[in-house]
């Protein structure tokens, strides 16, 4: 639970002092900026969560930013993409977002199915990792930009 959370703070999370917690940055897909945003974000909001939260979180955002750097510039060889990204604490979570100006994800990355491990030779379970690490996970794309949202729950989700 976040420090100072109580029920009548209407869905922030405020610390007794009424901080809200919230990490945003824009940065270009780059495997040295992920990491360092990475680091950045976990040291602004895991000092307010539980260390089983913000693990989960970062192991979903580092699958995410790394496709992104991995095959987000498939349109623009040697161009990395423009990345936004925003962490909000809530009482149920952590609430992220991530767009980007990168290609359009294969829609076989949304699927819920287990990847079959000989058909994904350099790995492709990061999709599958992200799905049931998460709740409420959507995918958009709009005007040349991705767009994907989703909570990590305050408890890790059940897989039965």
């Amino acid at each position: 639970m976040i420090a100072g959370r109580n029920a009548s703070n209407s869905g922030q999370s405020k610390s007794a002092s009424g901080q809200i917690f919230v990490f945003s940055r824009s940065f270009l897909a780059t495997p040295e900026l992920v990491r360092g945003l990475l680091v950045e974000m976990t040291e602004r909001i895991g000092p307010h969560v539980s260390g089983d939260l913000i693990g989960r979180a970062e192991l979903v955002l580092a699958e995410l930013l790394n496709n992104v750097v991995q095959h987000g510039s498939a349109g623009c060889p040697g161009q990395a993409p423009l990345v936004h990204l925003s962490v909000v604490a809530q009482n149920d979570g952590l609430a992220c977002s991530v767009s980007d100006d990168g290609g359009l994800l294969p829609h076989v990355c949304l699927s819920s199915k287990a990847p079959e491990p000989s058909s994904f030779p350099e790995g492709g379970f990061g999709w599958f990792l992200i799905g049931h690490l998460t709740q409420s996970l959507a995918y958009f794309r709009e005007n040349d930009r991705n767009f994907v949202a989703f909570t990590v729950p305050m408890n890790a989700v059940d897989p039965g």
